[in-house]
């Protein structure tokens, strides 16, 4: 059988045509992930910005003097649910600052060592926070429901509380400033045979995506 040197060319072309696809691809699934990776980092930026703009507008509100601190891992006090706090400030930190981000109100110092701090979060069974409820200033304590959420208590039954409700620390305590996001009611349940409702509480802050909070430091009066 005879093949005549055009198809043979043809089929050589067709060949090299594949090849060149192949490599015009192979270019553009490149570049298109070096642009996907470069957008993620865009967004990331972005969303900092945001994140510092809401700290920001947050310390002016409060009045504190905020210390950034990395969370670089869980406490590794068995007696205290918490985080290990690292920051190049830890001589300004105290037991007992409060700790927050954007979002709201991440717990307390309850030990220093060296550089790291331990902040015990409210998802610890011994916390305690004085909570006020915004809608109708009503008083409570906030505390551990056993699992991933708070509870509301103290509240009696005559009292109006809705899911949805935000619940701020009240401010009578010498550990908590005031007008700090705790979190959201988000169930109410009332029993005749108790005197007090059972209310459960959203936290405002995720526990388990937190990577940067911010220790409340209270200026005195002759501070900058």
């Amino acid at each position: 059988m005879l093949v005549s040197t055009g198809a043979i060319g043809n089929v050589f072309g067709s060949i090299e045509s594949y090849l060149n696809l192949r490599e015009i691809n192979r270019q553009l699934a490149l570049e298109n992930t070096r642009l996907a990776f470069e957008n993620f980092q865009i967004q990331d930026a972005i969303l900092e910005n945001i994140r510092l703009r809401q700290v920001l507008q947050f310390k002016h509100e409060l009045q504190y003097d905020l210390i950034p601190a990395k969370v670089i891992g869980f406490s590794p006090v068995d007696i205290v649910s918490g985080l290990l706090l690292s920051t190049e400030d830890i001589a300004r930190v105290q037991k007992n600052n409060a700790v927050i981000t954007a979002d709201g109100l991440v717990g307390r110092i309850v030990e220093i060592s060296g550089r790291y701090a331990i902040c015990q979060i409210l998802l610890d069974p011994n916390s305690r926070i004085s909570a006020r409820l915004q809608r109708n200033r009503e008083l409570g304590m906030v505390i551990w429901d056993g699992a991933n959420a708070l509870l509301l208590d103290y509240i009696p039954n005559t009292v109006s509380v809705k899911p949805g409700d935000v619940l701020f620390t009240s401010g009578l305590s010498m550990i908590f400033p005031s007008n700090i996001k705790i979190g959201t009611v988000s169930e109410v349940e009332i029993s005749t045979e108790k005197l007090l409702q059972t209310i459960k509480v959203q936290p405002a802050v995720s526990f388990n995506r937190l990577e940067e909070v911010f220790i409340v430091q209270v200026v005195e009066p002759n501070e900058p």
